[in-house]
């Protein structure tokens, strides 16, 4: 009897995202039994044609016919070798569960197409770009050795030392280290479940010990950069941006998506900011600051010609990377020792709040973050300004002390 296929493309448009955009779904019908997986490609649901299983989108249309011609031939070449395929069985080989890969950089591979196939939805675009840092450093150190890879049943408890001592050559901070350190951990964690081996060779292994710092600015250095006049477009748009953090406590990824949508206004007429997190998808509250609002005024003055439906706050006019140098170039001008940072930013919203009186858990909503212990290291950057701020006055005392002393 002859076993009936078939695929079908469609979205579900009552779960959006924050920028309007929704999944597109793959759904694989055998002999009457079907599964369910992800094509990876989004689309506005005003864009998706139910009827052909198609968007308006030409590129999105041409991935989506590769991504069909792939499961049309998975499926004839399990018919072929098996004589019967499900449709969870056909899923698994298309996911990789059922041909797990047996060596150390085979393993960092699939990995990485998992986490990148997670991005927009579980994983950030920041996460996957810090994989693919992992992942290099691993290819490098393996080829340092003189192999091209390295069967993961040969991964001995000494090798995790010896990763380490060669990122520590290479002058990385503590930080990076355990970045890399843990992707290796990872991969034998992952190796453990496809039971490829018994267990992680890392697991009881001891990572760089890191002091966690941020960097914030005062009031005066925050004072000179809203003083300071730029000609540039893109140096502007990156002071404009860094100041908005500053007083609204908004990362850059929530910035960039940040639209006048966004912006609410409540019963008693005041506004702020009602957002999801790109990061953790937590919802975060902020008033807005009358700074703030002259910020986004002018912004909406510059915005005179849009395209349709386009109402973003910061429209992006370079890479990330560019702003970051025109941001840094800005610091610099202002005389800010310094390098100034989107994420520093970030930072002095949330110490000069808490120095302001604010409740450390309105400052954790305000901010987004998923848990209040993510921001208490502001309340310890608190504690040793005052304590700093106290000891400087208990020496001026006793100087002041002194000089009465011999006066006498």
């Amino acid at each position: 009897m002859r076993s009936t296929f078939k695929i079908l493309f469609y979205i579900n448009k009552q779960k959006t995202k924050t920028d309007g955009k929704t999944a597109i779904f793959c759904r694989i019908t055998i002999d009457g039994r079907s599964t369910v997986m992800t094509t990876g490609e989004e689309c506005l649901p005003d864009e998706w044609n139910s009827r052909q299983g198609i968007t308006s989108e030409k590129k999105i249309n041409q991935r989506l016919a590769a991504f069909r011609e792939l499961v049309e031939k998975t499926y004839a070449e399990m018919l072929t070798k098996g004589g019967v395929v499900s449709a969870e069985l056909l899923k698994n080989r298309l996911q990789g569960v059922a041909a797990a890969p047996t060596t150390l950089l085979a393993m960092s591979e699939a990995e990485l197409q998992s986490v990148k196939a997670c991005v927009g939805r579980s994983k950030s675009e920041g996460t996957y770009r810090n994989h693919t840092y992992s992942d290099k450093m691993l290819r490098e150190w393996i080829e340092s050795k003189g192999q091209k890879d390295m069967s993961i049943d040969a991964v001995t408890e000494e090798m995790f030392e010896e990763f380490r001592f060669y990122l520590k050559k290479k002058q990385f901070t503590a930080k990076t280290v355990n970045r890399d350190l843990c992707w290796l951990s990872r991969l034998m964690y992952r190796a453990v479940s496809k039971r490829i081996i018994r267990y992680n060779p890392f697991e009881g292994a001891t990572y760089e010990k890191v002091e966690r710092k941020i960097r914030f600015l005062q009031k005066s250095d925050v004072a000179k950069l809203m003083a300071l006049k730029v000609n540039d477009k893109e140096a502007e748009q990156a002071r404009q941006m860094f100041l908005f953090s500053c007083f609204t406590g908004l990362a850059i990824a929530d910035m960039e998506r940040l639209k006048f949508s966004h912006i609410q206004t409540s019963a008693d007429g005041r506004r702020y900011i009602r957002k999801e997190r790109q990061k953790t998808k937590v919802e975060f509250v902020v008033p807005l600051h009358p700074i703030a609002e002259e910020i986004l005024s002018r912004c909406r003055e510059e915005q005179t010609v849009k395209e349709k439906g386009d109402d973003l706050v910061f429209p992006r006019s370079c890479s990330r990377s560019t702003m970051n140098n025109k941001l840094s170039t800005v610091g610099l001008a202002c005389g800010i020792r310094q390098r100034l940072s989107f994420h520093m930013a970030r930072h002095t919203f949330g110490t000069l709040s808490l120095s302001a009186g604010i409740p450390i858990e309105s400052i954790a909503k305000m901010i987004g973050h998923a848990s209040i212990s993510s921001t208490q290291i502001y309340a310890q950057v608190t504690d040793k300004k005052i304590s700093e701020d106290m000891d400087k006055l208990i020496k001026k005392l006793r100087q002041s002390d002194s000089c009465m002393a011999g006066l006498r």
